[in-house]
């Protein structure tokens, strides 16, 4: 088993990070509860939401906050905000190219994990989660990883997906145009009160690296990976 993490994370005595493509598709329930339940993850207490490339935000502060998710039908959203995180609970997001952006405070008291695609990142997700927490507590001293996801070197666009990003983030090579999400998440999370030297952005590219990573941009197949995180 193969999980991408931070350090850092792992250190405040959470748990979570990116499965590679070898724990098997994502989509699928029992792969999911087969590998985090090899890690002593409580499968029952793993929170989804349907993604919808939106900037929603499902805020949980309480235990019944959690069970009140689990007990509904999926909501329509795209990023978890704990605060505090809740012992014994936790979340996940299924990604194929978008960027999974952890988020959490130097203790693991507080923590975020969002789903960003090019469109979530455009309507700046990873900004709004930032600042959800911080709303919670000014004080806390954010750290954020970016999960595997395709890279500029892979993320070709038309002009029209171009216009929607500053221009620091479009790289023209010859005749192709290619964006660089690490660079406006980076600039949200900075505007939302993350020092930048807490910003962790690995060069993990679902597109180029077939051997660990799915991507629908590469294969266009339904294939999906898991990011989480746990409290336990």
């Amino acid at each position: 088993m193969t999980i991408y993490t931070d350090k850092r994370l792992l250190r405040t005595g959470l748990i979570g990070g990116t499965f590679s493509r070898h724990s098997g598709n994502m989509r699928e329930v029992a792969c999911q509860n087969a590998a985090l339940a090899e890690l002593g993850v409580q499968t029952e207490h793993i929170l989804h939401f349907h993604q919808t490339h939106s900037d929603t935000l499902l805020s949980i502060s309480s235990a019944q906050a959690a069970q009140a998710v689990l007990a509904a039908p999926l909501q329509d959203a795209d990023a978890w905000v704990f605060s505090p995180c809740i012992s014994g609970w936790g979340a996940a997001i299924v990604t194929a190219d978008c960027v999974p952006v952890f988020l959490w405070d130097d203790t693991g008291s507080y923590a975020a994990l969002a789903h960003c695609g090019w469109r979530g990142v455009v309507k700046g997700l990873a900004q709004k989660a930032a600042q959800a927490l911080l709303t919670q507590n000014p004080h806390l001293r954010l750290n954020a990883w970016l999960g595997p996801h395709i890279q500029a070197c892979c993320f070709e666009v038309q002009e029209d997906v171009a216009a929607q990003f500053p221009a620091n983030c479009v790289l023209r090579k010859k005749d192709k145009i290619y964006v660089d999400l690490n660079i406006e998440i980076k600039r949200q999370l900075t505007q939302a009160g993350v020092a930048a030297e807490k910003i962790q952005t690995p060069y993990y590219c679902t597109c180029g690296d077939k051997e660990n990573f799915f991507s629908w941009r590469r294969d266009h197949e339904k294939n999906m990976l898991l990011s989480f995180l746990y409290k336990p």
